[in-house]
């Protein structure tokens, strides 16, 4: 299972390792491979088994594999030995494709995530006001937050126990559950 706000959140940092590679304020890094790292691990291990019903799923897959070329190719202009203004030119796009696409990977996260919810949601008999509230008006729940104007509600909380009770119904018994 993954977290998906970590996934999110993941994304991100690397962009904001890239941009510090493109202007050259960081050290060698490496990246893992597509396969290798916490989300491609996920993916092809359960994901896109589990979720192959979610059009998204494929979407994210795509972008999650063309963001890794693009930061590739930034880390490997940043790690070589020679700098010239071609070479710095192809890794400014390469860091925008990055940038794009990890931009796209955070947006298919979210549109899965809020995907599993409503399939939970309709799965379910009872289900916490402000998750259903959140599930039935999504932007207006997301504006609420990002003004400040909400109670914190802790979806991932909620989406996983919602996902421990569906999974102990089911009769599947895992660690990740107690």
């Amino acid at each position: 299972m993954i977290d998906i706000t970590i996934a999110r959140i993941t994304h991100v940092e690397w962009v904001c390792q890239l941009e510090m590679l493109l202007h050259r304020s960081s050290t060698s890094v490496s990246l893992p491979s597509y396969h290798d790292c916490e989300l491609g691990v996920w993916l092809y291990g359960e994901g896109l088994r589990a979720y192959k019903e979610i059009p998204e799923i494929g979407l994210l897959e795509k972008s999650h594999k063309f963001f890794h070329v693009a930061a590739d190719n930034v880390l490997k202009w940043h790690n070589g030995s020679k700098f010239n203004s071609q070479k710095t030119a192809q890794a400014e796009i390469d860091f925008h494709d990055a940038l794009r696409t990890s931009k796209e990977i955070v947006y298919h996260l979210t549109m899965l995530e809020f995907k599993m919810l409503q399939k939970y949601q309709k799965s379910q008999e009872v289900v916490p006001s402000g998750l259903k509230n959140m599930i039935n008006h999504p932007w207006q729940a997301l504006k609420s937050v990002i003004d400040g104007k909400s109670r914190r509600l802790d979806v991932a909380r909620v989406s996983l126990d919602m996902l421990k009770k569906d999974l102990v119904k089911s009769g599947v018994q895992d660690s990740l559950c107690e």
